[in-house]
């Protein structure tokens, strides 16, 4: 079993949202959540091969999409980092 790869963290982020608004249709099933990401920073982990040391910039969103099972999420995050 030796030669399977290991997992490590890479990144670390801390992020602040803000409210989430609920845009769609909840009735057709089809509602969508949209949280804005209004502060955070992204680092990379000791060890990890690219350094990274960034803030967000402006205001990201977190798009989140519920299937009408309501047994699934997906997530669609958009920011900006310098």
């Amino acid at each position: 079993m030796a030669d399977f790869p290991k997992t490590q963290p890479a990144l670390h982020m801390t992020i602040k949202i803000g409210l989430p608004l609920l845009v769609g249709s909840v009735s057709r099933g089809t509602p969508l959540t949209v949280v804005p990401i209004t502060e955070g920073t992204i680092r990379s982990e000791t060890g990890f091969a690219v350094e990274l040391d960034g803030t967000f910039k402006g205001i990201g969103n977190d798009y989140i999409h519920n299937d009408p099972t309501g047994k699934h999420m997906r997530l669609d995050a958009h920011a900006v980092i310098e």
